[in-house]
């Protein structure tokens, strides 16, 4: 029988924009907790660009919901 030889990791799981989001937030809001935001500012700075990169999938993907939505009423009226 084989032995599972990687340990168990309490983890982040990354499926979706919102999951990345969040893990942003926590790294941001622990540097600034640390009074270390003016050490990391290149790193947060970056960190902050994948956010609102995320946040505008996120925005995208409901704009492509509800445009779908509407066309389907659309042909449904027709």
């Amino acid at each position: 029988m084989s032995e599972n030889k990687n340990p168990k990791r309490r983890g982040i799981t990354l499926n979706e924009p919102k999951d990345a989001r969040r893990l942003i937030r926590r790294i941001v809001d622990k540097a600034f907790a640390e009074g270390q935001e003016l050490e990391y500012s290149g790193r947060i700075a970056q960190l902050l660009g994948t956010w609102s990169k995320l946040w505008e999938l996120d925005k995208l993907s409901d704009i492509e919901r509800r445009l779908n939505e509407l066309e389907k009423s659309k042909e449904a009226r027709r």
